[in-house]
């Protein structure tokens, strides 16, 4: 018979819910800590602390408590996060109101509201967010760290959307995020146009500055100083929407292939093929043929004239 359990007394909710889960998984398979050890593969007194609600377990700790009882690891991670998401609060000095994605106006919210995400998700370590975005660089440790201490934001949608995934948000919660960090932009830069006493430029003058005529169906039209019009399509076409992201959050989608760069109606567009980089410099000059062996040729000498005097 197993010796019985010491009452939780925390006052974290969510790590007495976890305690008392871990118990119930124990009492089930009617198995000692020690005889638990041999199947979770750690020592009897950690999984007896994991148990014990005194303090927050190591996840890894809690997966392998679950996993010897043949309990839902899944089950087991949430209550793991919640519990360590109620840590984090507590230790702050309580719970802090956090505007849902829909409310989200500017960066004040959405700051709070990355913020609330890092610590939902386990407060994991920079080093573990940087691999489950990529690990290609599109979220460095360096960025993470000053995202959730509120000291930057996510610069451009990838980056934002890399800083979700590794915060494992599912993905069927992304576009409500997308549209609040895009508000929180556009919030940002009204501010400072309003700042300096100007007005935003329309994004069909900051097209016609760059040579756009229009976008249909994914190619990218533009117009050389000659006035001849090309199609440009693939990685550039990509290459450029990236960019407009960047510059201009609120510029993406289908309002920027038929709202905003609509074309007017009758107008004809001609499509010429771009020529290769090789042949769009200046004419090669012709050189004169070689004379034929044994045979001089002087038909190209130019008549020599002799300088005036100087004095």
């Amino acid at each position: 018979m197993c010796r019985p359990e010491k009452p939780i007394t925390t006052d974290n909710t969510a790590l007495r819910e976890l305690a008392e889960w871990l118990r119930d998984q124990r009492e089930r398979t009617r198995h000692g800590y020690r005889a638990l050890s041999a199947r979770a593969g750690c020592h009897a007194t950690t999984l007896q602390r994991a148990a014990s609600g005194d303090g927050v377990p190591r996840l890894q700790t809690v997966l392998n408590y679950a996993r010897a009882c043949d309990a839902s690891p899944e089950e087991a991670r949430r209550l793991w996060k919640q519990a360590r998401y109620e840590e984090v609060r507590l230790a702050r000095g309580g719970r802090v109101p956090v505007p849902r994605p829909e409310l989200i106006r500017d960066f004040v919210d959405l700051s709070a509201a990355l913020q609330d995400l890092y610590e939902k998700s386990g407060s994991p370590s920079l080093r573990t967010m940087e691999q489950r975005a990529g690990n290609y660089g599109v979220l460095p440790r360096s960025t993470a760290h000053r995202i959730v201490t509120k000291q930057a934001m996510p610069h451009s949608l990838r980056q934002f959307q890399a800083y979700l995934q590794a915060c494992e948000v599912p993905e069927t919660e992304w576009p409500g995020w997308e549209a609040a960090w895009t508000r929180a932009w556009r919030h940002e830069k009204r501010d400072d146009f309003a700042a300096l006493g100007t007005a935003p430029t329309p994004l069909r003058d900051v097209l016609d500055a760059a040579g756009i005529l229009y976008v249909d169906e994914g190619d990218v039209v533009v117009q050389d100083s000659t006035g001849r019009t090309y199609a440009r399509t693939s990685t550039k076409t990509q290459v450029l929407r990236e960019r407009m992201r960047d510059c201009l959050p609120d510029a993406h989608g289908e309002g920027v292939r038929h709202s905003l760069l609509r074309l007017p109606p009758g107008q004809v567009k001609h499509r010429e093929p771009v020529s290769s980089r090789r042949h769009t410099g200046p004419a090669r000059r012709q050189l004169p043929e070689r004379a034929g062996q044994g045979r001089l040729d002087f038909g190209d000498l130019e008549t020599v004239v002799e300088p005036g005097l100087l004095f």
